[in-house]
Formats: structure tokens, C-alpha cells, sequence
């Protein structure tokens, strides 16, 4: 989760605690325990936000926080604390089995919403699916990456240059971000991607939410339907996401490298409308 100014974070705190202590005074909860999986670069931030507020005081939230999850896994495997286990990076398998205990975790303590950076665990389904329904947000896969990669290089992360992030181990796994967060797969080598692919379709089939970047009040309206408290969303990060200038050929090789996800994609939009509360149940068959 991004580190905001002192202000700033007085500022989301206030309207957190004023959020959960209206729904805790009204005695208002959601319906259902949720899972908000977090896909990165796509407006989670705001949303997660929204759906904490959405938490009466008494009930448990929890959270996956990626800064603390790569210093706890640094110092636990090398001793060093530092944030060198990025999620993209060459640690992702650990990453993963990490994150998939903490969601488990969560779920055993009766956690009211789940949200994070976390691949799909099927474990966590098999025992868990039956209570918790899943809520995701989704983006335009060019878009996406697009974004992660000027992000890598504010950071740091990457210091290379489009051409080189299109060819490296991490950019190939930030521009399948959906294929690798829905078939929970940590790495998608090419020789994968069809067994990851069928993987991935059978789970998006089991979101009983999927919301889009680009309608949040959309995402908000079926959110109170399925969940019975509507989430007020606030906007943070957009103005900031400016594009990259890309050449043809860099446009048509990045678009190659996420047609997995551009398919997720599309076929999210496709099954998205007239999504219930009991589609992910119906879909677990």
C-alpha cells in the first residue's frame, strides 16, 4: 500500500474511523464476508479504502501490506531488512506461498474483508469459498503495464528501458499480471500459459464481483447490492499516471506479451454484468 504524506494519512484515517464508527453506531455490516483481490495498477488503492470504511469496528479486517511482506520475507530469508522480495521479481514463487498463509490466516480468524496483493489460492477456496465472496477490479491490460512500468522506474525497481522491460523476466510478469493472480500460478512460463489460461477463466468464473477502473461508481452500485453497504470511492493516483510514448513496433510487441490478459480481459467484461451474490457458488461447480 502506498505511504502517504502525515496529512494525507491523518486525512484516510479520519474518514476510515469516521466510516467504521457510522456503520458500527448504525449496526450496519456487509451481508457477506468478502475478499477484495487486489490486482496492482489498478485503482485498489482508492477502492480498498472505501471498503475498509465499510468495516463496523468490531468486526476484523484483513490486510495484506506489501512493503511490510517484502521486509518480513527479506529479513526472514536473507537476513537483510530491506524490500528486495518484490512481487514481480525473482522471489515471486516465495512471495506467493507467503501471502497465500497470511490470506489463509485471515480466513481462519474470521476476518470480515480480506484485501491485498495475493494470487488465487485454491486451497483457500476449498476450504473458505463457501463463506467469503470474491470482489477483484480490473483494468486495460496495455494500460496496466503501461503504468507498472513508469512506476518501476519512479521507484527504482527497473532501470532499464521500455525495449529491455518488454524482454525481462519481471516485465513479462507484470503484463500477465491477470493470468498469473487468477490461475495463481507465480511464474507463467510461454510453454504454461494454456494450462494457466483454463485455470484463470474457472476463477473469474467464481467472483461474485468483478468491477472495471473505469466505472468505479459501477463497481460501488453492484458492490451495495451483493454487500448491502455502498462504498464512497476516493481518487488518488490517476492524475499522476501519465503515458509512455511507444513506437509502433514496442506497441505491437507489448500487446503480444499481454494477449493472455487482454483475453481475461475481454472475457471479464463479458460475464461481468448481471453478476449476483450466489454467482460464485453457482460458477464453483
Amino acid at each position: 500500500m502506498r505511504e502517504l504524506p502525515p496529512f494525507e494519512r491523518f486525512k484516510q484515517r479520519s474518514r476510515l474511523y469516521a466510516g467504521r464508527s457510522l456503520r458500527t453506531m448504525s449496526g450496519q455490516s456487509l451481508r457477506h464476508p468478502c475478499v477484495f483481490l487486489h490486482v496492482p495498477k489498478c485503482g485498489g488503492t482508492s477502492v480498498s479504502e472505501a471498503l475498509y470504511a465499510t468495516v463496523p469496528l468490531h468486526r476484523k479486517i484483513g490486510i495484506l501490506d506489501s512493503p511490510s511482506i517484502r521486509r518480513a520475507l527479506a529479513i526472514q530469508n536473507s537476513g537483510q531488512d530491506d524490500q528486495s522480495y518484490h512481487d514481480e521479481g525473482p522471489h515471486a514463487a516465495d512471495v506467493t506461498r507467503f501471502r497465500e498463509s497470511m490470506v489463509l490466516m485471515h480466513m481462519a480468524h474470521q476476518a470480515t474483508l480480506i484485501h491485498g496483493h495475493f494470487l488465487w489460492s485454491e486451497t483457500a477456496w476449498q476450504h473458505f469459498g463457501d463463506r467469503y465472496r470474491y470482489v477483484t477490479i480490473l483494468r486495460d491490460p496495455v494500460a496496466r503495464t503501461i503504468s507498472n512500468y513508469r512506476m518501476d522506474k519512479r521507484s527504482g525497481n527497473f532501470t532499464g528501458d521500455f525495449d529491455a522491460f518488454l524482454v525481462s523476466p519481471e516485465g513479462r510478469r507484470k503484463a500477465l499480471h491477470k493470468l498469473r493472480y487468477f490461475s495463481g500460478m507465480a511464474t507463467v512460463t510461454p510453454e504454461q500459459e494454456a494450462e494457466a489460461l483454463t485455470l484463470a477463466r474457472r476463477n473469474l468464473g467464481r467472483m461474485s464481483l468483478i468491477g472495471f477502473l473505469d466505472d468505479l461508481p459501477g463497481f460501488a452500485r453492484d458492490f451495495a447490492s451483493i454487500f448491502g453497504v455502498r462504498p464512497r470511492i476516493p481518487h488518488y493516483n490517476k492524475a499522476e499516471d501519465k503515458g509512455v510514448d511507444l513506437t509502433d513496433d514496442q506497441m505491437k510487441r507489448l500487446r503480444a506479451l499481454c494477449a493472455p490478459d487482454i483475453e481475461l480481459f475481454e472475457l471479464a467484461q463479458k460475464i461481468a454484468p448481471g453478476r449476483t451474490a450466489g454467482a460464485a457458488s453457482e460458477n464453483a461447480a
